[in-house]
């Protein structure tokens, strides 16, 4: 998921999410095996509530299918998401705006990848390792997991040119496929 797409998703989220957050998986007791960050298992759907998971290797058409459903309730219930404003301070009104929608089509709204999940609680040492990866592949960028627009942000306009390819590379890398 390339950082435009989360964004976009963020976005999305915070435009949809009028009320506080979903729980995040209860903490695994002493006897559980321990488990590498990257490979850390979702919530159960109970956590979730059933709701559907981004998954940090899904194609394009496959993040469409996805939210689709989601839109179509949004707009179902008069809150058209292609005309949700572009910025945090925009998308927060047009929740409240729209709150009765966003509570009605709660459960179709696909979670962020659980490696990039806030409520994972390897979420930190992830974003830490997806930042490293790409610095030591030439790209210029610093982690930031409080900014509530972007986990991480460029620190040069002088990325190589297959920075893309290496981002995505990257976030799978560190972050999936296992976040099923």
């Amino acid at each position: 998921m390339s950082k435009v797409v989360w964004l976009a998703g963020l976005a999305l989220v915070l435009a949809a999410c009028s009320s506080p957050a979903d729980p995040g998986p209860s903490v695994a007791s002493l006897g559980t095996p321990s488990v590498p960050a990257s490979s850390s298992a979702p919530p159960s759907t109970d956590a979730d509530g059933g709701r559907p998971r981004h998954r940090v290797d899904e194609s394009p058409e496959d993040s469409q299918r996805l939210i689709e459903p989601w839109r179509t309730c949004m707009k179902d219930h008069d809150a058209d998401v292609d005309q949700q404003p572009h910025s945090i301070a925009g998308a927060e009104q047009w929740s409240k705006d729209h709150q009765a929608a966003g509570d009605a089509c709660r459960s179709k709204l696909p979670l962020l990848p659980w490696g990039e999940d806030p409520a994972n609680p390897a979420y930190k040492d992830n974003l830490h390792r997806w930042v490293e990866c790409m610095t030591s592949q030439g790209m210029h960028v610093a982690e930031d997991p409080d900014d509530d627009e972007s986990p991480w942000h460029y620190t040069s306009n002088n990325q190589p040119p297959d920075s893309d390819k290496i981002e995505q590379g990257c976030e799978v890398q560190v972050m999936g496929p296992s976040d099923k």
